[in-house]
């Protein structure tokens, strides 16, 4: 699931995401802080519009802006 890496984490996070890990039933802090970002983007865009969004990977061409 997690595509992200987390070296260096002060401890109060590593103790925060431990929770979410332990809660949600994760086998790593990635994956606690993955759906911790997942949750706060969804809180935002829910404020910004008044709406829930889905959130899914855009996949097709890549293309750049020039």
């Amino acid at each position: 699931m997690p595509d992200i890496e987390l070296p260096f984490i002060p401890p109060e996070l590593a103790e925060a995401l431990e929770v979410i890990m332990n809660r949600e039933g994760f086998d790593t802090i990635e994956q606690a802080a993955e759906f911790a970002l997942a949750q706060s983007v969804r809180a935002g865009i829910k404020r910004i519009t008044g709406k829930g969004r889905a959130l899914y990977a855009i996949k097709g061409k890549k293309t750049t802006c020039v």
